[in-house]
């Protein structure tokens, strides 16, 4: 109980860290969303799965990869503090399979002219799934760390 991640009781200087690290991870997180949910809105016609009928080319998957590259690499490479590791790790696993989804689907794309796209395609929905199964989690640790910032 005594200021541990996780639960109530933090010390004032555990929830201005966390204050502090929210105040700079959080933006970055609103930005990759926002990026992530455009590719989908292009790429997707149920925001679930990806289709070459709504990206032919691949070209959504690149630009969404180039659009996030620094940003995602800025929020992976900042170290969470203590209380933050799980948040940090399930975003950043997060980040990771969408990444995974956007490069197996623009191979799919780049490859279909000879190639069946299927198995590729299949692959980057998956990591789709993985993505959504972490966010969850992120959201869940972002939730329990706000929660430990206002105790008192």
């Amino acid at each position: 109980m005594f200021g541990l991640p996780g639960r109530a009781g933090s010390s004032p200087e555990q929830r201005m860290e966390i204050q502090d690290y929210l105040r700079e991870a959080l933006p970055l997180m609103e930005s990759l969303e926002k990026e992530y949910q455009t590719w989908l809105e292009a790429a997707s016609e149920d925001s679930q799965a990806l289709t070459l009928q709504k990206d032919p080319d691949g070209q959504h998957a690149a630009v969404y990869l180039w659009r996030v590259g620094r940003e995602a690499a800025e929020f992976v490479q900042k170290p969470p503090v203590r209380a933050a590791k799980r948040f940090h790790e399930a975003f950043s696993l997060c980040l990771e399979a969408r990444g995974a989804a956007a490069d197996n689907f623009k191979e799919a794309a780049d490859l279909a002219p000879i190639k069946n796209p299927g198995p590729l395609i299949g692959e980057a929905n998956k990591k789709l799934a993985e993505a959504r199964r972490q966010w969850d989690r992120a959201q869940a640790a972002r939730q329990q760390l706000e929660g430990q910032v206002q105790d008192t």
